[in-house]
């Protein structure tokens, strides 16, 4: 009821390509799931459209678009997962999650339709991976994660925004398996489109 009245007095447009009352159209947000590298799933491209949703919707508050890109997710994940499994997100910092008005990954999950477990969280500070070359990235995140381990099911869908080099995944994974879960694969919204350094 009040949606329509709040277009009238805050317009909404896709952030993609600007058509009228979406904020992500289905054509911006069609899923094309490809593997970004081995064990590692993407919904798409983190260019153009995707890249521009993920930016508002993390930075900008814009939480019109959690569902949309929930959905990008849950196509991801369904290339992967199979009954019994939980979905485990990679933690942000404190300050990044206070800055988003809480867990942005969390709000995407409930999209999946699989139970969300909160196995991981930051062990130690990391910096912003922007800027970082693919060493630098691996070791800025050396060590960085902790997991709880398993209670129930063990078997594991890592997931995460963006993957660029997979060092946070990679990291990730390390924890979990440690920890004495069974991680079987990871799923994104988006990959970059540069080649990814392993």
């Amino acid at each position: 009821m009040f949606s329509p009245l709040l277009d009238l007095v805050l317009p909404r447009s896709c952030v993609g390509c600007g058509a009228g009352g979406v904020g992500l159209c289905s054509g911006c947000a069609s899923p094309q799931p490809f593997e970004a590298y081995p064990g590692v799933v993407a919904a798409g491209v983190y260019d153009a459209a995707l890249r521009r949703a993920l930016i508002a919707y993390k930075e900008r508050g814009r939480r019109d678009l959690a569902r949309p890109l929930g959905d990008l997710l849950a196509a991801a994940v369904g290339e992967i997962a199979v009954s019994e499994v939980v979905l485990v997100p990679v933690p942000s910092s404190r300050r990044a999650a206070a800055g988003r008005g809480g867990d942005h990954m969390v709000r995407l999950a409930r999209c999946c339709d699989l139970p969300v477990v909160r196995a991981l969280r930051l062990g130690h500070r990391v910096l912003d991976s922007a800027g970082l070359d693919p060493q630098q990235r691996r070791s800025n995140l050396a060590g960085a994660f902790r997991s709880v381990p398993p209670q129930g099911v063990r078997s594991v869908v890592l997931i995460d925004d963006i993957v660029t080099t997979g060092a946070t995944i990679d990291e990730a994974r390390h924890a979990l398996s440690a920890a004495g879960w069974h991680v079987i694969g990871a799923a994104t919204v988006a990959a970059t489109p540069l080649k990814f350094a392993r």
